[in-house]
C-alpha cells in the first residue's frame, strides 16, 4: 500500500516514515512539509540515509498526496488539516490525521477546548479513537482514524481497568504525567530551549491541557456512572522522549493488590503492546524508549486505600507514530504487531 505523510518534517512525521520504510507492506510514495516544501530530507534529518533521506518534500496538497498514495496521514497542528482531511475522506482514502480534530465526540467541547469552529462534524460519528485496546474492533476497517495524543494513550491504559471493572470511586480521578520535551514538536520556543529545560522541572497547563477531555471521553465510556473527570497535570522534563503517568484513585472497596493485579492482568492479557510489570515493580520511560509498548505497574497505599497506577511510553511511537501504524495495519488487516518495536534501546 502506498502511503503519503503530510507533516514529515516534524518529529512526529519523521518518526512515522521511518517506521512506515521499514514496513514489508508499505511503500512511502509522498512527503510533504509545511515550511520546508523543496527540501531533501537528508538536510533537516541528517540520520536518515538514501533513500529516505533524498526524499524531496512536496506541497502540502491534498491532491498532489492522493495521486501518489492510497493512505494519507496528517501529520499537522489541530484545525491545520481539518479540511483536508475532509477532502481525502470523500476521495474514499485511508486516512489518519495526528491532531485533536477528530478525536472527540462533542463538537461543542472540541470547540470549546481548542476555540476554532469545527467545520466537518459530521465527520466525528465516523471516525474512530486510534486506541486498539480500547476500540480494536471499530478500527478493523476503518477509512477515518484520530490517532489518539500522548498524555491520554499513557493515562487512559493506565487507568481503564480498574474504571472497566468498577475497581475506582471515579470522583477524584488524578493523573500527574512527565514528559520528554520532544513532545512539544521541533519549532522552537523558549519553553524548550536548552538553557530553560536542562536540570528544570516544571508543571504547566495545570487543570486546563488541551488533551484532559479525551481522557474523560474515553475513560467515561468504560463505565455506565456517566462520564467522569480527571485533574490533569502534565510536566516537563530535562529529557528527550517519553512520559511517565503516575495516576491516584480512590478504591471503591478493600482489594488487595494482587487481586487488583489479577484484573489488570486479564484485561492486558492479549494485548501485545501493553506489558503489565510483575507485583513491586513499576516503569520507567527507558523501559519503552523505541518501543510501540506501555508499560504498566500498579500499587496499593493500603493507609489511604487508593490505587496508584503508572505507565510509560514513548510519545513518538506508541504515543504517536507507532500507533498510527498499529492502527493501520488493524484497518488493512495486516497483522497487528507488523513493522513495530517491541524491545527498548538500551542504555
Amino acid at each position: 500500500m502506498k502511503i503519503a505523510i503530510l507533516g514529515a518534517s516534524g518529529y512526529g512525521g519523521v518518526e512515522l516514515l521511518r517506521l512506515a520504510a521499514e514496513h514489508p507492506y508499505l511503500e512511502v510514495t509522498y512527503c510533504a512539509g509545511h515550511t520546508s516544501a523543496g527540501e531533501k530530507m537528508s538536510d533537516l534529518y541528517p540520520h536518515l540515509p538514501p533513500p529516505l533521506g533524498d526524499i524531496v518534500l512536496g506541497d502540502i496538497a491534498v491532491g498532489k498526496a492522493a495521486a501518489a498514495a492510497d493512505i494519507l496521514v496528517f501529520c499537522l497542528p489541530h484545525s491545520a488539516g481539518m479540511d483536508m482531511v475532509a477532502e481525502a475522506c470523500e476521495m474514499g482514502k485511508t486516512v489518519l490525521d495526528f491532531s485533536a480534530d477528530y478525536r472527540l465526540k462533542d463538537v461543542a467541547e472540541y470547540e470549546a477546548c481548542y476555540e476554532v469552529k469545527h467545520t466537518h462534524p459530521q465527520l466525528l460519528s465516523e471516525a474512530v479513537y486510534g486506541l486498539p485496546e480500547l476500540h480494536r474492533e471499530e478500527i478493523i476497517g476503518s477509512r477515518l482514524i484520530a490517532v489518539p495524543g500522548c498524555y491520554p494513550t499513557a493515562v487512559i491504559l493506565a487507568l481503564a481497568p480498574a474504571v472497566k471493572h468498577g475497581l475506582i470511586s471515579t470522583d477524584m480521578l488524578i493523573a500527574d504525567s512527565k514528559s520528554g520535551v520532544s513532545g512539544a514538536g521541533r519549532t522552537a520556543s523558549l519553553t524548550t530551549h536548552f538553557s530553560e529545560v536542562n536540570e528544570s522541572l516544571t508543571a504547566y497547563k495545570i487543570a486546563s491541557h488541551r488533551h484532559t477531555p479525551e481522557m474523560d471521553q474515553e475513560l467515561s465510556a468504560l463505565q455506565d456512572a456517566g462520564k467522569l473527570q480527571v485533574t490533569f497535570v502534565p510536566h516537563l522534563v530535562p529529557q528527550i522522549r517519553g512520559i511517565l503517568s503516575t495516576c491516584y484513585a480512590h478504591l471503591a472497596k478493600a482489594m488487595t493488590v494482587a487481586e487488583i493485579h489479577e484484573v489488570y492482568s486479564d484485561f492486558y492479557a492479549d494485548e501485545p503492546f501493553v506489558y503489565l510489570h510483575p507485583l513491586g515493580k513499576v516503569p520507567a520511560t527507558k523501559h519503552v524508549s523505541g518501543t510501540n509498548r506501555c508499560d504498566v505497574g500498579i500499587a496499593v497505599d493500603e493507609r489511604t486505600g487508593r490505587l496508584v497506577a503508572v505507565s510509560a511510553v514513548d510519545n513518538l511511537i506508541k504515543g504517536l507514530s507507532g500507533a498510527a501504524v498499529q492502527c493501520l495495519n488493524l484497518a488493512c488487516g495486516w497483522e497487528e504487531t507488523t513493522g513495530l518495536p517491541l524491545v527498548a534501546h538500551w542504555p
